[in-house]
């Protein structure tokens, strides 16, 4: 008896397992489109759709942002552009920005707003890093 009751908390456990496996790799919902989406990123996050042409790209391939570190003028745009197989965010680690969860060949602009130098990761993989610093704009 005490045997069959492990084997139905191995059984429990793995179920469990698989499920929040699942979930946690499932696509938002509403994140989902059939075409590209573009993106604007406003203070504090907020996305909206834009059309405006990007300054700059970063490109996730590979579990890697490309470039890692890139320098852009204040009021210029960075597009951040998935075309991994996996989904993907840049998210500032001190949430000046956030993209939420990109899938494959979807795009995400963010428009800079003030100097500085604004450490990113990806939130689902969180080993990927990179770096966007914000120069004042030359006049």
């Amino acid at each position: 008896m005490k045997y069959i009751s492990y084997f139905f908390i191995a059984i429990a456990s793995a179920f469990l397992v698989i499920l929040l496996s699942l979930s946690s790799c499932s696509p938002n919902p509403k994140a989902t489109t059939s075409q590209p989406m573009m993106m604007k990123a406003q203070p504090k996050s907020q996305p909206q759709t834009s059309q405006q042409t990007a300054d700059a790209t970063v490109k996730i391939r590979n579990f890697k942002f490309e470039p890692a570190n890139l320098t852009i003028a204040v009021g210029k745009t960075v597009q951040f552009s998935n075309v991994d197989e996996e989904p993907h965010t840049a998210t500032a680690t001190d949430g000046t920005f956030n993209s939420k969860a990109l899938d494959t060949n979807q795009t995400w602009n963010y428009t800079t707003t003030k100097p500085g130098t604004y450490p990113y990761i990806c939130s689902v993989h969180p080993f990927m890093k990179g770096t966007l610093t914000v120069i004042p704009q030359k006049n």
